[in-house]
């Protein structure tokens, strides 16, 4: 994922990584337990067009087992979504390539318990390897102080992917004021454009 990155001393960076070009799409087994049960959701992008697709996201502490159990959802739902495939038409001509995208609009939940603010930090997101998405068909971009992130999917080449990433917050204790960065252990974008 390509996203916008400042400089940190000493913390940890948000970097571009490698995509895995797969040909069947699968994506890999979440570990741990969630609460909620775990969902597949797919966005079809019309030909030719946008759609703008509103998330939430709760984060949490980590456990003794994990990463803790952050909850992304479709705004107004209560299921957990594990995997998001955002689908293109085949076929298109080359302006309607260029027009069509999905933009995500993710909140940052706020725990009133947490005593301290969550925000998106160091880019967002971040990958398991080198460059997960070498075609940057995802980009990223934290804005609204960093309560909201927004990722836009745009696939201009016929491909099929599976983009596994953990998004990245940091937490500021209201007491103390110290902010620690934790990251989720899921979801996973799959953009799909299937070759005409």
């Amino acid at each position: 994922m390509a996203a916008e990155k400042k400089k940190t001393s000493g913390k940890k960076t948000a970097e571009k990584k490698p995509a895995k070009k797969v040909t069947a799409v699968k994506a890999p087994a979440k570990k741990g337990k969630k609460k909620l049960t775990a969902e597949n959701v797919t966005i079809l992008v019309p030909r030719g067009g946008q759609v703008i697709q509103y998330f939430n996201l709760t984060p949490a502490f980590p456990t003794d087992t994990g990463r803790g159990d952050w909850i992304f959802t479709e705004d107004g739902s209560t299921q957990d979504i594990e995997t998001l495939t955002v689908g293109f038409a085949d076929n298109p001509s080359p302006l309607e390539r260029e027009l069509e995208r999905a933009v995500l609009v993710i909140t940052m939940v706020q725990n009133p318990t947490a005593n301290g603010t969550w925000r998106f930090a160091l880019g967002g997101v971040a990958t398991d390897h080198g460059d997960e998405d070498p075609n940057n068909d995802v980009i990223v971009e934290i804005i609204d102080n960093g309560f909201t992130l927004v990722a836009y999917v745009q696939v201009l080449e016929d491909s099929a992917e599976y983009i596994p990433f953990g998004f990245v917050a940091s937490f500021t204790d209201n007491d103390t004021g110290v902010v620690s960065i934790y990251e989720s252990q899921d979801p996973g974008i799959i953009p799909i454009r299937p070759a005409g």
